[in-house]
């Protein structure tokens, strides 16, 4: 095998690594009467920038995480001074930048780059368009569909976690309340608006830059799916574990523990999940596709046609 290959080899091996410690911590973790959301969190930080150095090469990365970083930071900060867009709100601990914690930022670029991933997936690689120079009527409508979709799966991911996170976990305080166990209406609206601006932004990068995406046939897209899907299915131990008890939010109202953790399961169930399983089907369908096309692939490293699992890219 040539180096190159090795070379391939082993980031392919670190991604598979880190989505299996993600999925593990997204099952275990929630059996000790813990929530998981942000242990997984975290190592979706380090697998982004292995996965996505790959896929659109350090440059790109880079924009993300830096345009993300300022987007995401800005919008908590505005937020927390005047209630726009996602209310009324402050953190509780930790080291911050300006009046949002250091970890925050990375969390929004860790799962964004997984959201933006999965909703490529649904969208027919919906990414590895945007960066070809060919201006097709499907081009123009990803350059928008996809990051409206990415938006709405990391606010679906928000929904199944916000009330856990906040009202019970106390990590972040609402100062007025709202509907969904303690949380207002408008911090899902803000999530949706911060996230699209963001995703939007990058969209029109890999648009104007015209850098070919990386793909593979197998394995690029399934691995931030698994791991959207097990952060929703962590839910599941966490209802059967977590202790039940009676939480009040900052407004005097009551709100059952066990009822927030059993709507919080069937809202991850039938979005999340669902999604992520919506995901898995279409993969599926489209690596049957190419095999059908493609039914004779060599198997010398050497020869000239790709190679099954091996990477390949789709150029301008």
């Amino acid at each position: 095998m040539s180096n190159d290959g090795r070379g391939r080899g082993s980031w392919l091996a670190a991604r598979w690594l880190l989505v299996a410690v993600a999925v593990t911590l997204a099952l275990a973790v929630p059996l000790t009467g813990r929530e998981a959301a942000l242990p997984v969190l975290l190592v979706l930080v380090p697998f982004s920038l292995v996965h996505g150095v790959r896929r659109y090469g350090a440059k790109v990365l880079l924009f993300f995480l830096a345009e993300t970083l300022v987007v995401s930071n800005f919008f908590e900060d505005l937020s927390i001074s005047t209630g726009f867009p996602f209310g009324h709100y402050h953190y509780t601990g930790g080291p911050q930048l300006i009046h949002v914690p250091i970890q925050i930022g990375p969390i929004y670029f860790g799962l964004g780059y997984a959201c933006w991933l999965v909703a490529s997936a649904l969208l027919d690689e919906a990414d590895a368009d945007l960066g070809t120079r060919t201006r097709t009527g499907r081009r123009r409508i990803d350059a928008v569909a996809l990051p409206m979709l990415a938006a709405a799966l990391m606010t679906m991911f928000d929904v199944g976690s916000d009330s856990i996170a906040s009202t019970v976990g106390g990590i972040w305080v609402w100062e007025r309340g709202g509907g969904l166990f303690g949380v207002p209406y408008t911090n899902y609206l803000g999530w949706w608006l911060v996230t699209y601006v963001f995703f939007q932004i990058f969209a029109v990068h890999l648009t104007r830059s015209r850098v070919p995406v990386h793909t593979e046939d197998r394995g690029a897209l399934l691995q931030p799916v698994l791991v959207y899907g097990a952060l929703g299915l962590s839910s599941v131990p966490y209802f059967v574990a977590a202790p039940d008890g009676a939480v009040t939010d900052p407004t005097g109202t009551v709100w059952s523990g066990h009822a927030i953790d059993e709507s919080m399961m069937i809202i991850n169930l039938f979005s999340v999940v669902l999604v992520a399983l919506l995901a898995v089907v279409k993969l599926a369908g489209r690596d049957s596709r190419v095999t059908e096309a493609r039914p004779n692939l060599p198997t010398d490293p050497g020869g000239t046609a790709p190679i099954e699992g091996e990477p390949s890219c789709r150029h301008p």
